[in-house]
C-alpha cells in the first residue's frame, strides 16, 4: 500500500477568484512551498505527495451575472513560460507529483481564426512529464472554435499507473472509455463544477484511488477510495472528506492536505 498525501488549492469563495498567469505565478509558487512544508511536518517522508489545482487556474477568471462561469484565454507565449516556470518549480520539489490545474489558451497564426484550447501540464522530477488536453468543449472559452490534441490520458509515476479527466471529459467517460477493459491505480480529476461519477470512474476497484480537486470543491475535495458498489461497478467512499490541516493564502485561497491510499 502506498500512502498518498495531496496537497489542494482552494477557494473562499471562487467570484472573488480572477484567475492567475506566468506574471502572477508567484503565488502558485508559494502555495507549492507551503504545501511541501505541511508534508514535511504530517509525513514520513515515505509518500506519494501531489500538488493539485483546479481547472482554469491559469487563465482569467470570472463569474457571470448569471452564476457561470466565463473564461479569458492566456496566450501561447504565456503557456509556454508557464511550462517554463511549473518545470522550474518542479526542480525544487523533485518527489512532488504536480498537477498544476489547467491553462486555458488561445493561438492564431496569420489570417487563420483564432483557435482555444484547455491543456493540464503534469510535472515530476524537474520536468513535464505529461501533457493532458481537455477534449470536450464547455464553451466557458469559446462556443465553436475549441480545438483539443491528443497525448493521451494516462501516465506512469512511482511504480503507479495514472489517469486524468478535466471536468467535463469524465462526464463523456473520456479517460474509461480510453482504457477500455482496463484500469488505472490512481484517477485524477481536476473540474471547474464536475464531481465524481460512479459511471466515469477507471480506477481499480481494488485498491485504486480517486485524487479530486474543484474549483468550487471545499468541503467535498480529496483522496477517495474507490470501492465496487453492490452491483460490481466502482463508486468512492468518503465523498465529503475532512482536510487534515489547511493554510490560508493572500487572495482568498487556502492549501488543504489531505490523506488517502492506493494499492
Amino acid at each position: 500500500m502506498t500512502e498518498i498525501l495531496a496537497a489542494m488549492i482552494e477557494f473562499e469563495n471562487v467570484a472573488d477568484f480572477g484567475g492567475a498567469d506566468s506574471g502572477s505565478y508567484d503565488q502558485f509558487d508559494d502555495a507549492l512551498s507551503r504545501a511541501d512544508a505541511m508534508m514535511s511536518q504530517y509525513g514520513n517522508g515515505k509518500e506519494l505527495k501531489m500538488f493539485v489545482a483546479p481547472e482554469y487556474y491559469f487563465s482569467g477568471h470570472s463569474i457571470t451575472e448569471k452564476g457561470g462561469t466565463a473564461i479569458t484565454s492566456l496566450s501561447r507565449s504565456q503557456k509556454h513560460s508557464l511550462y517554463d516556470k511549473i518545470a522550474q518549480s518542479s526542480k525544487s520539489y523533485p518527489n512532488m507529483l504536480i498537477i498544476p490545474g489547467s491553462i486555458a489558451y488561445s493561438k492564431a497564426r496569420g489570417f487563420s481564426k483564432r483557435k482555444y484550447y484547455n491543456v493540464c501540464p503534469i510535472a515530476a522530477n524537474g520536468r513535464i512529464i505529461h501533457k493532458y488536453y481537455k477534449q470536450t468543449n464547455d464553451t466557458y472559452q469559446s462556443t465553436d472554435d475549441y480545438k483539443s490534441k491528443d497525448y493521451g490520458a494516462t501516465f506512469a509515476h512511482a511504480n503507479l499507473d495514472f489517469g486524468i479527466d478535466i471536468c467535463l471529459d469524465h462526464g463523456h467517460k473520456m479517460l474509461k472509455s480510453s482504457l477500455g477493459n482496463a484500469t488505472v491505480d490512481v484517477h485524477i480529476l481536476i473540474a471547474d463544477g464536475a464531481a465524481p461519477s460512479p459511471m466515469s470512474i477507471a480506477a481499480s476497484t481494488d485498491g485504486g484511488a480517486m485524487v479530486f480537486c474543484n474549483m468550487a470543491g471545499r468541503g467535498k475535495n480529496g483522496v477517495l477510495s474507490v470501492v465496487a458498489n453492490k452491483f460490481g461497478n466502482p463508486n468512492t467512499a468518503g465523498r465529503n472528506m475532512v482536510a487534515e490541516l489547511s493554510q490560508p493564502l493572500t487572495g482568498g485561497m487556502q492549501v488543504a492536505l489531505y490523506r488517502g491510499s492506493v494499492n
